[in-house]
């Protein structure tokens, strides 16, 4: 017979993606606070971690404490967090993108630069007053041996008025002028992932995603078990195709209270 425990109780820590498994855009998913105060009395550590390098772990902190969140700035890890660790102290970049990726580089002891004749990486995260030439000068870096460094590769993000332009997209504009391929740090690659357990106690973790190209497979490749919540971009009869199942297939995240019962299989 299985454990009536609950499925959490299996973890030491669980790393939580945000929009779609907390959040959906402004909204709050129903329970998911509730859920967030439950593990904590569980003794199980956790961690927040996005793709979205635009806001900085403080304001994304923030975010989450006006949607009902009981959340620290130092449990959230960004893309921009972990493009940050792919460089060396010192690395003087170039940076197309907002303060969710300047921040990092700043605290990680790089330097910022506008001089593409001295940069030794471009570091590329979404900004929404991107420009031409901000394009031109990292093709210019880059085009001079600068090592390029994107934050994560979604070519599209979810907005009030549709799906427009992400990350994704500018690397590709990149990648079309240059012929060179990013170093990406976000999920479905390893640097965001190993940035969140380096926040959790020793012992068995969890991703808990609302994706399975970027939550389930990404976290699947570090050897890591996976849950897929139907609460954001994922439905149930995409399960069937995906490059790598999910240990667990949960109807949201407050499932994480329950006994074990379903699972991708």
């Amino acid at each position: 017979m299985g454990s009536s425990k609950p499925l959490a109780s299996r973890y030491a820590g669980i790393v939580l993606d945000i929009d779609g498994v907390c959040v959906r855009g402004r909204s709050t998913i129903p329970g998911a606070p509730e859920t967030v105060d439950e593990l904590r009395k569980l003794g199980i550590g956790l961690a927040f971690a996005t793709n979205n390098a635009s806001r900085t772990p403080a304001a994304v902190a923030a975010h989450l404490r006006d949607a009902g969140f009981t959340v620290d700035a130092s449990e959230v890890v960004t893309s921009g967090q972990a493009a940050a660790r792919l460089l060396a102290p010192g690395a003087r970049c170039l940076v197309i993108g907002m303060e969710g990726v300047r921040e990092p580089l700043l605290e990680r002891g790089c330097v910022i630069t506008a001089d593409y004749t001295q940069a030794d990486a471009v570091v590329v995260g979404i900004d929404t007053h991107l420009s031409y030439e901000d394009l031109a000068l990292a093709t210019l870096a880059i085009g001079r041996g600068a090592r390029l460094v994107g934050t994560n590769p979604d070519p599209s993000f979810p907005s009030e008025r549709g799906q427009i332009p992400g990350n994704g997209a500018i690397l590709a504009a990149l990648r079309t002028a240059t012929g060179v391929d990013a170093d990406i740090a976000g999920k479905p690659q390893a640097p965001l992932f190993e940035a969140a357990a380096d926040r959790l106690p020793d012992g068995p973790l969890l991703m808990v995603g609302d994706r399975l190209d970027t939550d389930v497979h990404g976290a699947a490749k570090l050897g890591w078990d996976t849950a897929l919540t139907l609460t954001g971009s994922t439905h149930r009869d995409m399960v069937a195709s995906a490059a790598s199942a999910p240990t667990y297939v949960l109807e949201s995240i407050t499932d994480l209270l329950k006994a074990p019962t379903d699972t991708a299989a």
